[in-house]
């Protein structure tokens, strides 16, 4: 009899307290972050905390995908502080760089233009927080820029394996670089021909790659016009891909931000960079507002929006617009853009972060040779797969949180930002 009166005791007081409980007011939601920048760079650290395994890596990798997002996380501290978020960044200098200055997992005879990129990440580490470590690697790299190979009328191969091809992908990845650091380490007399050079590359490129039909730049050109990517012909690749003119556009704009402000030749940039946008701007999607993975087949089955490329294009605007090299009609553009970007690839997780959808995981060409320099490295194997053909392109997996869009979409929101909008997409 005692046991069961404790027992209808504990079975009353556990109404009590359920009834208790329901009456109690629910727990106020977490307050949502005021800033996307901030929202996806604390988003991207909660995913992964240790910054040298960013995008999706198992180990420790020097690549240019890190050094994009991670530069985009330091403007983030440089706007809003966090000292978290600097942590982060310098954990990955520290681990990828020895004392000594040497790159981890590097090899400047490959003559990747690729591996370069991660460099713009350290000089600008190297701006705010200066290490002689991170200097002997930054000069390291620039050894590379200085032997890198050319073609004959001056543009760097995309890499050693990519003989006499030249990628829009590479002007972005080399020669911002070569700019920004060439003022901090050595003499305007001596920058100023690198200033040229840059100038010079920009142009060509945009020559060889550009498609009159479309306005658009393809993905990449062969000098040799033997690849079997290429046409026999123009040397051209077969499509625009979105990223790719993406690479290029933000090319032009880092430039014009490295550039001397009295350089005499800042107006044959703007004028390359307002010619880019112009054409791009033609093919923004108007229903959405965003652009499509192949860029210059827009209706054709299969194609789908891209927000890799679609974050580098509203990102270019915003900040060009911003600096006053183009008019306020690019401004607009770049503001529908991102707004097109929040409504079709800005997604709330459960954890309260944010994920960046639709994200084409990677795409290239080749990377089999030019026949005339395969002897030179017969134990690089030729896939035809990646041929630049439309089904190629869409062939590639799509992903969420790809760090070729992350570090734009955070570039992107930081220029929102500045104009006075907040995670509300209101003006403050």
């Amino acid at each position: 009899m005692k046991k069961l009166k404790l027992m209808l005791a504990g079975a009353v007081m556990s109404v009590f307290a359920a009834e208790a409980v329901a009456s109690m007011p629910a727990a106020p939601a977490p307050e949502k972050p005021k800033h996307y920048s901030e929202w996806m760079t604390r988003s991207e650290m909660k995913r992964q905390p240790k910054s040298y395994l960013l995008d999706f890596s198992n180990r420790p990798k020097w690549s240019y995908v890190m050094g994009i997002e991670l530069e985009s996380m330091l403007d983030t501290y440089l706007r809003y502080g966090g000292d978290d978020i600097k942590a982060y960044c310098i954990e990955y200098t520290d681990t990828m760089i020895s004392p000594a200055g040497e790159i981890r997992r590097y090899n400047l005879k490959d003559y990747n233009l690729d591996n370069v990129r991660t460099g713009h990440f350290v000089t600008r580490m190297y701006e705010h927080f200066p290490e002689a470590k991170n200097l002997r690697a930054m000069n390291t790299l620039m050894l590379q820029l200085n032997d890198q190979p050319r073609t004959k009328e001056g543009v760097y191969w995309h890499k050693a394996i990519y003989a006499y091809q030249v990628w829009l992908d590479g002007i972005f990845m080399g020669l911002p670089y070569r700019v920004l650091t060439a003022s901090m380490i050595y003499a305007p007399e001596q920058a100023l021909p690198i200033y040229d050079d840059a100038v010079d590359q920009v142009k060509k490129t945009y020559e060889r790659t550009l498609d009159p039909a479309t306005g658009l730049n393809r993905h990449a050109w062969d000098e040799n016009r033997d690849m079997f990517w290429s046409d026999n012909e123009t040397g051209l690749s077969q499509h625009c891909w979105a990223r790719a003119q993406g690479w290029y556009t933000m090319a032009l704009v880092e430039l014009l931000d490295a550039l001397p402000d009295d350089y005499a030749r800042r107006g044959e940039v703007i004028e390359l960079l307002t010619k880019t946008f112009d054409n791009v701007i033609k093919w923004q999607d108007k229903k959405t507002d965003v652009w499509y993975q192949v860029m210059d087949s827009p209706t054709r089955k299969g194609n789908y929006l891209e927000s890799t490329a679609s974050s580098m294009f509203a990102y270019s605007l915003l900040k060009a617009a911003r600096k006053g090299w183009v008019g306020q009609s690019y401004r607009d553009a770049g503001i529908k853009a991102y707004r097109g970007i929040l409504k079709e690839f800005i997604k709330e997780n459960p954890d309260g972060t944010i994920s960046l959808t639709d994200c084409c995981a990677v795409a290239g060409l080749g990377p089999g040779m030019s026949p005339s320099v395969k002897a030179a490295a017969p134990k690089v194997k030729e896939n035809t797969r990646r041929d630049g053909s439309y089904d190629y392109y869409l062939s590639e997996p799509v992903r969420d949180n790809d760090a070729k869009g992350i570090g734009p979409f955070i570039w992107a929101s930081l220029e929102m930002e500045q104009l006075g909008y907040d995670t509300s997409m209101k003006k403050k």
